[in-house]
C-alpha cells in the first residue's frame, strides 16, 4: 500500500511539474525594463508610466523626483547635449538643403499656419528624416547646428554644461541622459581643423584618401567625444549611471555605438519612420550580440521613436505597428527598451500596448 500511495505521489508531482512547464512555456516573454525619454510629470501622467511597466525615467524638479521615487522608478537628472561656440562645417549643397528645410527663403511676414503647412510639405518632398537614417542613403541634414567635436573651447564649453546640470541635479538622482550628439550632416564635419586633422590621420596611419577612411576618421572623432564627456561625468560622479540615445544616426555606421563607454547604450532598432520589421529584428540583434564588444559595463538597450500625433513630417505611427515592432524585438532577445516621446507612450492605444508588453503585472 505504501509503494501504491508512492507512485500515485509520484505521478501527482509529475504532472504538476509537467503543467507548470507548460505554462511557464507559454508565456510569452516580456520587457523587463523600460526606459522612457520623458518626465515624471504630475501624479496622473506619472502613475500611467507606471502602470506600463516604465521603470527609468527623467526628473527636473523635487516634486518630479518624489513622484518618479513614488511609483518606483529610477530617476535620472536632465540631459545633456553637446555645446560650444564652434559649429560644424558643412558642404554648400547640404547647407542649401538645410536652408530650404528651415525655409530660410521664406518671407517672414508668412502667416505661421501657411508658413508650417509648406515647411511640411518641403519635409515630406525632401525625406526629412529628423536625424535617423535617411531612406536609400538620400542626404538628410539637421536643421540645427552641433558644435564640432574636434574643438578645445567646445570641449571646455561642454564639460562647464555637464557641472552645471550635476550641481541643479536632485540629490538622489541616479545617472543622466545623454542625446543630440552626432553630425549635422550625419556624415562629418569639415572646419579647417578637422580636415587638416584627416589628412594627419592619413599619413599617420598610411592610408589612402578614400570615403572608407574618411568615415574611420569621423567615427573616431565622435566616440572620443562620447568618451570624454562620460569620463568627466564620471569623474564628477562616479556613482552616476550614463544613458545615451545615439542620436543623430552616424550614417556610414549606424550602430557604432557600442564602442562608446556608456553604461546603457540606447541604439535605434525602430526610428519614428516605419521601418521593415526584419531590419527592427537584425538591429536588435546585432545591437544584444555586440553589446559588450568594446566596453564590458555597456549593455545595449533597443531603442523605438513614437509620434502619437497625426500630420506632422515627423512620421505618426500607429498603436498596431508599435505593437508588432515590439513583438519583433522581443522574438529578437530583446528584454529592456527606450522610447522616446515619452509622452505619447501613455495615450490611449498606445498605452495598452506598452502595457500588455511591458507591465509587470500582466
Amino acid at each position: 500500500m505504501r509503494r501504491s500511495f508512492l507512485r500515485m505521489l509520484f505521478l501527482v508531482m509529475a504532472v504538476l511539474i509537467v503543467c507548470g512547464c507548460s505554462t511557464f512555456a507559454s508565456k510569452p516573454p516580456r520587457f523587463q525594463r523600460l526606459y522612457c525619454w520623458g518626465i515624471a510629470r504630475g501624479e496622473e501622467n506619472t502613475r500611467k508610466f507606471a502602470e506600463i511597466g516604465v521603470t527609468d525615467i527623467r526628473v527636473i524638479t523635487q516634486k518630479d523626483y518624489d513622484l518618479a521615487v513614488k511609483y518606483g522608478m529610477t530617476p535620472y537628472c536632465g540631459t545633456f547635449l553637446p555645446v560650444g561656440p564652434y559649429p560644424q562645417v558643412i558642404t554648400k549643397e547640404e547647407a542649401a538643403y538645410r536652408d530650404y528645410v528651415k525655409g530660410k527663403d521664406l518671407d517672414k511676414a508668412l502667416p505661421k499656419e501657411e508658413r508650417a503647412k509648406i515647411l511640411l510639405q518641403r519635409k515630406l518632398e525632401k525625406g526629412y528624416r529628423y536625424g535617423g537614417e535617411p531612406d536609400n542613403g538620400a542626404m538628410n541634414v539637421m536643421t540645427f547646428d552641433t558644435p564640432c567635436f574636434n574643438s578645445d573651447e567646445n570641449y571646455a564649453m561642454s564639460k562647464k554644461k555637464i557641472d552645471e546640470i550635476l550641481a541643479n541635479a536632485i540629490p538622489g538622482v541616479k545617472g543622466i541622459y545623454f542625446d543630440g550628439i552626432g553630425y549635422t550632416n550625419l556624415h562629418g564635419c569639415y572646419c579647417e581643423k578637422c580636415l587638416r586633422d584627416y589628412k594627419a590621420f592619413l599619413e599617420r596611419n598610411k592610408l589612402d584618401d578614400t570615403q572608407a577612411n574618411k568615415d574611420l576618421f569621423y567615427r573616431e572623432l565622435l566616440v572620443n567625444y562620447f568618451n570624454a564627456m562620460i569620463d568627466y561625468v564620471k569623474e564628477k560622479r562616479p556613482d552616476f549611471k550614463v544613458l545615451a540615445h545615439y542620436w543623430p544616426t552616424f550614417q556610414p555606421d549606424p550602430l557604432f555605438a557600442n564602442r562608446t563607454k556608456v553604461d546603457y547604450c540606447g541604439q535605434t532598432v525602430a526610428w519614428y519612420f516605419q521601418w521593415p520589421l526584419d531590419k527592427v529584428a537584425n538591429y536588435t540583434k546585432y545591437v544584444l550580440k555586440h553589446e559588450k564588444k568594446y566596453h564590458s559595463n555597456s549593455e545595449g538597450i533597443p531603442f523605438v521613436g513614437l509620434n502619437a500625433k497625426q500630420g506632422e513630417a515627423l512620421a505618426y505611427k500607429p498603436p498596431e505597428q508599435l505593437e508588432r515592432e515590439l513583438q519583433t524585438i522581443l522574438a529578437a532577445g530583446g528584454r529592456t527598451l527606450l522610447v522616446c516621446n515619452g509622452h505619447d507612450m501613455i495615450k490611449p492605444g498606445f498605452y495598452e500596448v506598452f502595457k500588455k508588453y511591458c507591465s509587470p503585472s500582466n
